[in-house]
């Protein structure tokens, strides 16, 4: 039976651990609840009862708050693109991974902030009861966080 040198078995094993990562990675995103997604149109939908008024100021928090998403989801996913990169290469890679790690995680955070805000000045856009509708149909709706 052939052997391999040290070098070329850490290389391999090496490999195969990120592509391990970054296959169980995309599977528990996958597999992970939708509830905290940004579903800005979903507001309209479940309160029927919105004024015009009301509708184009729910429109225009969405519309400001899916644009810092977007721009905040972009720069999450260039981190992650080089948290792969490092995670493929030979060697502890903690030096660099760690602050990566810690990007990431900031972006995030400011995701979820941006969500949270978007809910708040939605909710002040509606009424008790529209915001009593909304809390209950969202009960009853996969996916909404409101």
């Amino acid at each position: 039976m052939p052997t391999m040198n040290t070098p070329a078995l850490y290389k391999t094993v090496a490999a195969l651990a990120a592509a391990l990562l970054l296959a169980l990675g995309a599977q528990a995103q996958d597999a992970a609840p939708r509830r905290h997604q940004h579903r800005p149109a979903g507001v309209t939908e479940l309160v029927g009862d919105l004024s015009a008024q009301q509708k184009m100021r729910v429109d225009a928090i969405n519309k400001k708050s899916r644009a810092r998403i977007d721009e905040l989801r972009r720069r999450k996913h260039a981190v992650c693109d080089s948290i792969a990169v490092l995670m493929g290469q030979e060697g502890d890679q903690s030096a660099s991974l760690d602050p990566l790690f810690e990007r990431e995680a900031a972006l995030q955070v400011l995701i979820n902030r941006e969500m949270y805000a978007a809910k708040v000045a939605i909710d002040r856009v509606l009424t008790a009861d529209q915001r009593c509708c909304l809390r209950e149909a969202c009960r009853c709706k996969e996916g909404c966080c409101h």
